[in-house]
């Protein structure tokens, strides 16, 4: 059981050194009687992974060799986003594709696709797969805007909107599902989580550290997302690391952790903004922003209790091993490590 139990945390920090997740991207759909248009924000990056965009190898993709394989871009999303009317494929159109920057400051591939038909549009249906190459999961979050009509839908491999009412329980699964899914491609708040729980403690003291957490980032969470507090991306991108490379470095200097929720709120405050910018960047309307905020905050919440299901069991075994101190150390390394190089990376 011990060399089980370290083969699997072990494994935990085997993950990608992109502070916030790949696997997501947004989009302003807008129907109108005869056109259906798709403005797309994608993360430039995976499009680097895909085409290799990134030619003379300097780790930023420029407008110049964006344009070089545009045509080869423009040509994989016809593959990937087709949009029918009256069971008939409409043709696309796009404009060019430029370069433009996320509320976290991280480049977006941006495309506006055009959908045309002949007569008015009726039973329309819109599929959107981009990216699923670099995931099954990979998710479009999207703003429908139906003459005048708004709603919120998220798109993934086999999902399809159209046009038919949806209920209010089909809405709040979607954005419940969408928290979930942010918080376990949410690498840097796992690893500040991860942290917090490594040294172990009463279970009344790991209930504390929790709630701390939940309190304060559900509470910057709504702030930010409401515009009502407003912090620059990188500043926000910086905490989260610092918050990080903190706990771990406390892991390996320190002995007494009486006051670890503390630290946990205080920087909870700072992972709250970095939750809002996935609802921030879908530019969503005032009706529907609260109920969104609400249950993406809701799935936040279930994904984070998974994670702390699993991972406080794993310590208890951990803590009845001769391995625990030197795994404990090993970790917090490997947190701090990715703490450190989150910190610094530089700004694509």
């Amino acid at each position: 059981m011990p060399e089980v139990v370290l083969a699997v945390f072990l494994l935990l920090p085997a993950m990608p050194l992109d502070a916030h997740p790949l696997n997501v991207g947004y989009a302003d759909v807008t129907l109108d009687d005869r056109e259906v248009v798709i403005a797309l924000s994608l993360n430039l990056f995976e499009f680097d992974l895909l085409f290799g965009l990134d030619r003379n190898q300097d780790a930023r993709v420029d407008q110049e060799e964006l344009e070089a394989k545009q045509a080869a871009i423009l040509d994989y999303l016809r593959g990937k986003i087709s949009v029918s009317a009256g069971g008939e494929m409409l043709p696309m159109a796009a404009g060019p594709l430029k370069i433009g920057r996320g509320t976290d400051g991280k480049p977006l591939l941006e495309a506006t696709l055009v959908f045309r038909s002949a007569t008015p549009l009726t039973a329309v249906s819109i599929r959107s797969e981009t990216l699923s190459e670099l995931g099954a999961d990979h998710t479009l979050f999207a703003k429908i805007t139906d003459e005048g009509r708004v709603e919120q839908f998220v798109f993934r491999s086999g999902v399809v909107y159209d046009r038919r009412p949806r209920g209010f329980w089909a809405y709040a699964l979607q954005f419940l599902g969408a928290g979930v899914h942010h918080i376990f491609l949410g690498y840097d708040h796992i690893a500040f989580l991860l942290g917090l729980l490594l040294m172990g403690g009463s279970l009344f003291n790991i209930v504390k550290i929790v709630t701390a957490f939940t309190v304060a980032h559900s509470l910057t969470l709504c702030l930010a997302a409401l515009d009502l507090v407003t912090l620059p991306g990188r500043l926000v991108e910086a905490g989260i690391a610092l918050s990080i490379v903190y706990v771990a470095v406390e892991n390996l200097f320190f002995t007494a952790f009486d006051r670890r929720w503390l630290v946990s709120f205080a920087f909870g405050l700072v992972h709250g903004f970095g939750f809002a910018n996935v609802l921030k960047q879908m530019h969503l309307p005032p009706s529907g922003l609260v109920a969104s905020l609400l249950f993406f905050n809701i799935g936040v919440e279930v994904g984070q209790v998974l994670i702390v299901a699993l991972v406080v069991p794993l310590l208890w075994l951990l803590s009845r091993t001769p391995v625990h101190r030197t795994t404990v150390r090993l970790l917090s390394l490997a947190i701090l490590s990715a703490g450190v190089y989150w910190l610094f990376q530089p700004a694509q």
